[in-house]
């Protein structure tokens, strides 16, 4: 098993920000920790990690063991004209890795021709999704004039100002290089919400939409939360 497909199942296995998770990659990479996870290696002390934190993670991640099959992931987002990427590929935001709790992947859907924008070309709008019309025209007059200056503008696809921001920074679009990204709370199989489905092709037919978790996964309130700060670490 490789680097990538042991990522991918890592995925799937972890949620992310799980902070036991993240510690058995750095320890023992990703192939090694995968086998630690599911039991097909023989659970040993950390340094980093007690006993106890050990024993409770081993029991989250355990109902979910029967669900992995990368590759079957792997061959839906490719069939969904996606990918994921790792750290070390051409795409890979290079800055995520300063992060403790870096993603261990990406998966995406879009134009990944042209990539994911350096920090200094990023700026991550979000906010409510029951936006005042004052709130839905100031976004709107910051996500144009952001991307008519190149700069990539990021946020969560929600209704409300999430959406406004994407619609502006689609209209503000040089066609010179992304004008927003989409980061989502599940799987990208299925655009969350639905009403804004049309709004994330038009995003992927100029960006990118990008997760965290494999196709299939369902979006959750924990989930939404992780989205949003995933939004703002996508600019790091």
């Amino acid at each position: 098993m490789n680097d990538r497909i042991a990522r991918a199942a890592l995925t799937r296995l972890f949620d992310p920000g799980d902070l036991i998770g993240h510690t058995l990659v750095g320890r023992l990479g990703a192939h090694a920790a995968l086998r630690f996870a599911t039991g097909a290696q023989p659970a040993h002390t950390l340094p980093d990690v007690t006993p106890e934190e050990l024993a409770a993670a081993l029991k989250r991640w355990a109902p979910r063991v029967p669900d992995l099959n990368p590759e079957k992931d792997l061959t839906t987002i490719e069939r969904l004209g996606g990918g994921f990427l790792i750290p070390g590929d051409e795409h890979w935001p290079s800055g995520l890795d300063d992060l403790p709790d870096a993603p261990l992947g990406l998966w995406f859907r879009g134009n990944i021709g042209n990539g994911i924008p350096n920090p200094d070309s990023c700026a991550a709008l979000a906010g409510s999704r029951d936006c005042t019309s004052y709130g839905a025209a100031v976004t709107g007059d910051i996500a144009y004039s952001l991307a008519q200056r190149g700069i990539c503008v990021i946020a969560g696809l929600a209704y409300g100002i999430d959406a406004h921001a994407h619609r502006a920074a689609l209209a503000g679009s040089t066609g010179e290089s992304s004008a927003t990204i989409a980061v989502l709370a599940g799987g990208l199989d299925r655009d969350y919400p639905s009403g804004n489905a049309d709004l994330a092709a038009a995003v992927r037919a100029n960006g990118l939409t990008l997760s965290e978790l494999p196709p299939g996964s369902a979006p959750t309130r924990y989930r939404f939360l992780i989205r949003t700060t995933e939004a703002g670490r996508s600019c790091l």
